[in-house]
């Protein structure tokens, strides 16, 4: 504490002290005015306003809800040793709307007219797509991480997502026209070794940059996408193995680490530990039911970049 909030001030000088701030904090005066409102010299002007704020008589707060926002970024940064992380304020008229637009600039400032994007699906990921801005990249290709879900809903699948994604950037896109969970482990491993689907999974494995979502576990229920495939029998070897997240068809404990369950040996996906190997992952994600399992992709440190609400922003760091 400094010397000055220490120090008693009679009551006139507390008055001038108490009318000089009021007069340049409050009504904007110059201090050469209110030098000549008072009878004082600039320069004595400019001392009782740093002894009325050492005094505690002005506060000084920086409240811009931007600061709060920059503020989740950098603590998220240096929690977690991200490059990159946007937090959308939750008063937006349309969150998953300004997440995408975040996710999307976060993504092409990490492509070029020849990259190659890997992306996984998911109401998130479809949010990113849709606000890519248009581009004529002739040489550049979307790829597909796993499988289609065949859920019934448009838009949010695999094969869409590439599809709009590379309409969007102007160039080539790959398939993967195979269901992203079979009914037996033989099946699924059959099919990862037939020729096009090992070769489209290893182009997403040498991807130059991925976007990927997360989902969380929970006994509410699972994504959509995955919901026909999470069984009783399913939902307790989840439980029993303590997952709470799945990340590309996988789940993952909460220090980031492989669960292996039966669903995951008869899923067609790029395993989550090959992303480690891509130049620059994008995980958007959101929603404070999601924050355990962010917070494990995070440990696990499959993530570059993160793109969140700034609510699901402040528990990841409370967390910690």
């Amino acid at each position: 504490m400094s010397k000055e909030a220490h120090t008693i001030y009679d009551r006139e000088h507390l008055e001038l002290l108490l009318e000089v701030s009021k007069r340049y904090y409050l009504d904007n005066a110059k201090q050469s005015d209110i030098a000549a409102e008072i009878g004082y010299s600039r320069v004595t002007v400019s001392r009782l306003l740093a002894q009325a704020r050492a005094a505690g008589i002005v506060k000084i707060e920086i409240s811009h809800p931007s600061a709060r926002l920059l503020g989740l970024e950098q603590q998220l940064l240096d929690t977690y040793q991200l490059k990159e992380v946007r937090v959308v304020a939750t008063s937006e008229a349309d969150t998953k709307s300004a997440i995408g637009s975040a996710a999307a600039d976060v993504l092409l400032a990490h492509c070029n007219p020849r990259s190659t994007v890997a992306i996984s699906n998911g109401r998130a990921v479809a949010a990113t797509v849709a606000k890519l801005p248009r581009r004529t990249w002739t040489s550049s290709c979307v790829v597909p991480i796993l499988g289609m879900t065949g859920s019934g809903l448009p838009f949010i699948d695999s094969p869409d997502l590439c599809r709009a994604a590379s309409k969007k950037l102007g160039g080539n896109h790959w398939v993967l026209p195979v269901p992203l969970v079979f009914e037996t482990e033989l099946a699924a491993q059959a099919m990862s070794q037939e020729p096009s689907v090992h070769r489209t999974l290893d182009l997403a494995a040498r991807a130059d940059v991925a976007l990927v979502g997360v989902g969380a576990v929970s006994i509410a229920g699972s994504s959509p996408l995955l919901r026909k495939w999470i069984t009783h029998p399913i939902q307790r070897e989840l439980a029993r193995k303590h997952a709470v997240a799945h990340l590309n068809g996988h789940y993952l404990n909460a220090q980031g680490k492989h669960v292996d369950v039966s669903l995951c040996r008869r899923t067609v996906c790029l395993h989550p530990s090959k992303l480690r190997d891509i130049p620059f992952v994008v995980g958007v994600a959101y929603g404070t039911e999601k924050v355990a399992a962010i917070e494990a992709v995070l440990v696990g440190g499959y993530l570059d970049a993160l793109i969140t609400d700034d609510y699901t922003a402040a528990a990841l760091v409370e967390e910690v």
